[in-house]
């Protein structure tokens, strides 16, 4: 019986702590002044260089809120300088 009160006051413990990160989450928005520009990419033949732009402008996008697959490549390639801005 004693272990089954304690379950029960932990699950009502635990709802409490999922709302309250559900509404510290909700309130964390960023602003669009908020998120910071990537780092431009000079067109270094490494794969990992090419796979760390490409995150970070995908983070850029989810934190401005951009979605439009368009608008991603014409921003992406303001971004481009050296070999990489010659190519484009």
């Amino acid at each position: 019986m004693a272990v089954s009160t304690i379950i029960e006051e932990l699950e009502g413990e635990l709802a409490l702590c999922r709302g309250t990160i559900g509404k510290r989450v909700s309130n964390a928005a960023l602003s669009s002044e908020d998120v910071p520009k990537s780092k431009e990419f000079v067109g270094t033949m490494s794969a990992c260089n090419v796979d760390n732009f490409l995150w970070r402008m995908e983070n850029y996008f989810r934190a401005k809120g951009i979605m439009d697959g368009a608008i991603k490549v014409n921003i992406a390639s303001m971004f481009l300088t050296g070999i990489a801005f010659l190519w484009w």
